[in-house]
């Protein structure tokens, strides 16, 4: 009976020194500020014929300028992006952009809003004229806007 007592005793003291003490604050070498997509990848979900289709990103700041190649995390801050996935009219018949599968490149602590699991719908048209918006949240919390949009060409 004792010895029950005393590991009561000693859990006890454990948990009252943990919650004294508090979390650690998060290494900043494993937090993120970085909310990009880095480059994305459109699969086509047809068997026969599958492929895939590497998208070309723009950057925009928060006034609506197109960024260019080299910019800073400040100068794309407030700021939204877009990625355009173009496929020649000879295909349009082989790949569906009703029914792709999407891949992203970010950073390993983003998470992006709505998933990307799943078939998705990025053909821009009269019934979608946005195509998908996406959301990129960075490991501190920012979000960054996607459109992402496939056309014929």
């Amino acid at each position: 009976m004792k010895v029950l007592k005393s590991n009561i005793i000693v859990l006890f003291i454990s948990l009252i020194a943990l919650g004294l003490t508090g979390c650690k604050d998060a290494d900043p070498n494993f937090v993120h500020t970085d909310n990009f997509i880095h480059a994305m990848v459109c699969e086509n979900t047809r068997e026969n014929d599958a492929k895939s289709i590497t998208g070309t990103i723009y950057e925009y700041d928060k006034h609506g300028s197109l960024l260019g190649d080299e910019f800073t995390a400040e100068d794309a801050e407030g700021g939204s992006g877009v990625v355009v996935f173009v496929v020649s009219a000879e295909d349009k018949n082989s790949f569906d952009l009703t029914q792709v599968y999407l891949r992203a490149t970010l950073k390993f602590d983003a998470m992006v809003t709505p998933g990307l699991s799943g078939r998705k719908n990025i053909l821009v048209d009269e019934e979608n004229p946005e195509g998908m918006v996406i959301a990129i949240t960075s490991g501190i919390g920012t979000v960054r806007k996607y459109r992402i949009m496939g056309i014929y060409e």
